[in-house]
């Protein structure tokens, strides 16, 4: 228990009292922790892993553009970019999202760019400014260019397992498994089917956007098309299954959730 402060003649004293308190509470505060600032690398939970579409515009050359998949762990980014309008035709991307700051690397032959900027709060694009800090050989020229970027996600890269179930009109809910990996525009899996009266196990394959998804597969007389639209993490999913042949009353909607990052 803290003693109460009294002056030279015993009586109180509020003014030692009230510094004693404050010093009381910064001791408590700094032990406690309170607020803390994003460690770097943190992510805010945003993922911009995917195909990705950039432009460059230089203050001094020719603009160039770039395409890519990008992949995101944590909050270390890597990838390839092909290019166009460049001195070299491809380089690679390397650096960090830290809560929605991006600094990057971007390596050419003969070339090395550093850019820095922001990811929107949907990861779907982003935008900022870049310096080449060193050019050499057919590069040569581009020494001393700065200038802004902006890229915009053009496909959600996704390896995971999805579960939820389809509500035929008339019958039952029909669960479904769906493990799917896209890179780029290109999407395939498998659809296991639980409590269905004739579908179990359908390899299927398709497309994906940083929207959408469509798959298509076979079993035994029966097709299924399976076309769902996500959220630009590709966390959930809502789902039309549309089944033709013999198990065709089984076509349905229903939503699913990613269980598998």
């Amino acid at each position: 228990m803290m003693a109460e402060p009294t002056n030279s003649q015993g009586n109180f004293n509020m003014k030692a009292f009230i510094t004693m308190a404050i010093t009381c509470l910064c001791l408590t505060l700094s032990s406690c922790g309170g607020y803390a600032a994003p460690a770097a690398g943190q992510s805010s939970g945003i993922n911009i892993t995917g195909s990705w579409q950039f432009t460059f515009t230089s203050s001094k050359n020719s603009s160039m553009t770039g395409s890519g998949t990008l992949t995101q762990t944590g909050g270390a980014v890597s990838g390839t970019l092909n290019l166009t309008g460049s001195c070299t035709s491809s380089g690679s991307f390397s650096g960090s999202l830290s809560v929605y700051a991006l600094g990057f690397t971007l390596t050419q032959t003969g070339e090395a760019i550093t850019l820095s900027g922001s990811v929107a709060t949907d990861s779907s694009s982003a935008n900022g400014t870049y310096q080449v800090t060193s050019a050499t050989g057919a590069c040569a020229s581009a020494i001393g260019d700065s200038g802004t970027w902006s890229g915009t996600r053009t496909a959600t890269a996704v390896s995971a397992t999805f579960v939820g179930s389809i509500q035929p009109a008339d019958r039952m809910p029909v669960g479904v498994n769906l493990r799917v990996t896209n890179q780029g525009a290109q999407a395939s899996g498998t659809a296991d089917f639980i409590s269905s009266a004739c579908l179990h196990s359908v390899n299927v394959a398709g497309t994906a956007s940083d929207t959408a998804i469509n798959l298509k597969g076979r079993t035994g007389d029966s097709s299924v098309t399976l076309s769902g639209t996500w959220d630009k993490n590709a966390n959930m999913m809502n789902m039309t299954s549309t089944v033709m042949g013999a198990c065709q009353a089984e076509s349905g909607m229903g939503s699913m959730t990613k269980i598998v990052p």
